[in-house]
């Protein structure tokens, strides 16, 4: 049984800023091994998921994060000395880039991002 769901933003801020969780929060799976390169690629890191970004408008920085990570499955194989380090660092630059972006205080979009329809 397939669930669709739909995930919408009102604004390029919303839709940068959730796609930055994603980002952390994949990355954080990854780290702790909850997840595999393979996994992260299936719900973000591809080829893809990068057109739509662009199509869509999002942020560059995000997109060259996103693309960093489509890269991630060849740094393991070719060298995977530096993985870890590789993901740290995009985790990193995911976490400045959100603290830059996201407006001062609590912010709340003006929908909610996940609907029904």
């Amino acid at each position: 049984m397939r669930t669709k769901m739909k995930l919408s933003a009102r604004s390029k801020t919303d839709a940068n800023i959730m796609l930055l969780v994603c980002i952390i929060g994949l990355l954080d799976s990854l780290k702790s091994g909850i997840l595999a390169i393979e996994e992260c690629e299936q719900y973000l890191f591809s080829p893809y998921t990068l057109k739509v970004l662009r199509k869509k408008g999002i942020d560059k920085r995000i997109i060259d994060i996103v693309h960093l990570g489509t890269e991630l499955e060849d740094i393991e194989s070719l060298l995977p000395d530096r993985l870890e380090a590789n993901i740290q660092e995009l985790y990193d630059n995911a976490k400045e880039l959100l603290k830059e972006i996201k407006p001062e205080g609590i912010y709340y979009g003006e929908e909610k991002w996940l609907n029904k329809k």
